[in-house]
């Protein structure tokens, strides 16, 4: 669980501190010492042209930042430091002022943690930045686990052990979960525990899904085959110089010899990378829309608004064209899209399409709310416009040994030649009728033979048999009729 903090200026879903003109970005992970004790890893950016720059006895400008750090296990504290960050010595003429990274490494037993941070600049009179964050470190003895992702701005062998040195390597953090277009490779590390215990290979697959809907991005995987060991370390990267803006989960699985899942872990990240022009396979510039439906729409926010209902039923270049027409923000361009969007799928009648449609949408948005999405966004509003009305919904949320589930069955999806398919949704916050995709068996979908597992997480203890797929049957529970039987 890696989070990323803001500090003065706010960029992602995020905490905001603010104090002067000082910024800085903060973010963690937990990592495991089979032999010894697990600990967490701290990286901390200070924006270099944030701070004041002050003559050192050298004749260099140059930043000092204070940084203070407190954890706490309720109200015990556990570790206590204090130290100064210098930035990088600068010349008078310099115009460049770098960013500065700390790094720190803190043991800390399996538990629940607050983690107090006050940072200051030294040279400034400005008021100190503050941060107040829960953590927790959980690596269980019991079966194979994962540390959390790190993303790496750069990575290179270690030719002198410093505090970036690990595995052999010298890891530079990228402290931030925001891709700007002038990336064009995710780099990451992690790290896998205790293999070894239950199998004498592993498989690892590392990909990249779309947040919104789960969907998997083509040609952004890769795949690794290593001995089992106490400690298996995963450092890769994957080209995301095509990747368009939008926000998507980096995933990594473990499988044994028989492909059965070990272990799972995801991270979020958000790219940037808006196209200046329309995808050469949806030339639309010359698109006579003249008398046709979509001239009705003359409010930008409205057709705005049009073009990001259609992303739960485009493929993945019709993704890229509608973000770049919204992103342009030229009416007549979105209107001419949006026609030749339904005129692709309905020459004779693109106009009832997509009324048909936009019903549809509203009758999402009406039944799958949550907190901060409206229902188009949603796994099950996804799922409901892209596939149509499931011909059984198993709606339970009195299982006590489960979450609240879903699931979804149909008799044939109409827009394959499957039948006879099923999607399991599930929340862990039931005011929140957030009900995210767990498992289905659809080509194409999120597939996770643990499922049972991950359903009845709260109230199932697992013990040392990780091979097995499925739920333990549970007095009371009927999950496992619910799918093989839905009615």
């Amino acid at each position: 669980m890696k989070r990323l903090f803001f500090f003065w200026g706010i960029l992602l879903l995020s905490s905001e501190v603010s104090a002067g003109n000082l910024s800085a970005l903060f973010s963690y992970c937990t990592f495991d010492f089979p032999d010894s004790r697990p600990y967490i890893e701290t990286y901390l950016n200070i924006t270099g042209t944030s701070t004041k720059l002050v003559l050192n006895p050298q004749g260099k400008l140059q930043s000092k930042v204070e940084v203070q750090i407190v954890i706490k296990s309720g109200e015990k504290i556990v570790h206590f430091d204090k130290f100064n960050m210098l930035s990088p010595e600068l010349d008078k003429g310099d115009s460049i002022v770098p960013d500065f990274i700390d790094q720190q490494r803190v043991a800390l037993n399996n538990g629940k943690y607050m983690i107090e941070m006050t940072i200051t600049d030294k040279n400034s009179d400005a008021k100190s930045l503050t941060l107040n964050q829960e953590i927790e470190v959980f690596f269980p003895t019991t079966k194979v686990s994962i540390s959390d992702i790190e993303y790496l701005e750069a990575y290179s062998p270690a030719t002198k052990e410093n505090k970036f040195s690990k595995s052999g390597y010298d890891l530079v953090p990228y402290v931030n979960n925001f891709y700007p277009k002038e990336f064009t490779t995710l780099k990451f590390y992690t790290e896998i525990y205790r293999s070894s215990d239950f199998t004498s290979d592993i498989l690892i697959r590392y990909f990249v899904s779309n947040s919104d809907n789960n969907k998997l991005i083509d040609n952004l995987f890769g795949t690794m085959k290593q001995k089992a060991a106490s400690v298996n370390v995963v450092l890769a990267e994957l080209p995301i110089s095509g990747l368009p803006s939008g926000n998507y989960h980096l995933n990594l699985e473990v499988r044994d010899r028989e492909n059965k899942v070990l272990t799972y872990r995801q991270t979020f990240f958000q790219r940037s990378n808006q196209q200046t022009k329309v995808s050469p396979s949806a030339d639309i510039s010359n698109i006579d829309i003249t008398n046709s439906f979509v001239t009705l729409y003359t409010n930008l926010d409205t057709i705005k608004e049009y073009l990001h209902y259609l992303y739960p039923i485009s493929s993945r270049i019709e993704e890229e064209v509608a973000t770049s027409q919204v992103a342009l923000g030229d009416l007549r361009s979105m209107q001419q899209y949006l026609f030749y969007f339904w005129s692709k799928r309905d020459p004779e009648h693109p106009d009832v399409s997509w009324s048909n449609y936009l019903a549809e949408v509203e009758k999402v948005n009406a039944s799958f709310p949550t907190r901060n999405k409206r229902g188009y966004e949603t796994d099950r509003g996804r799922v409901y416009l892209q596939y149509g009305e499931p011909n059984t919904i198993t709606n339970n949320t009195d299982d006590p040994a489960a979450y609240p589930y879903e699931i979804w069955h149909f008799y044939k999806i109409r827009t394959t030649n499957q039948t006879n398919r099923k999607f399991v949704f599930y929340t862990m916050d039931r005011s929140s009728n957030d009900f995210r995709l767990l498992h289905s068996d659809a080509r194409g979908e999120l597939q996770d033979n643990a499922w049972e597992l991950k359903l009845h997480s709260r109230s199932q203890k697992f013990g040392s048999d990780i091979d097995k797929e499925n739920s333990e049957d549970i007095y009371g529970s009927r999950t496992k009729e619910n799918f093989t039987n839905p009615r």
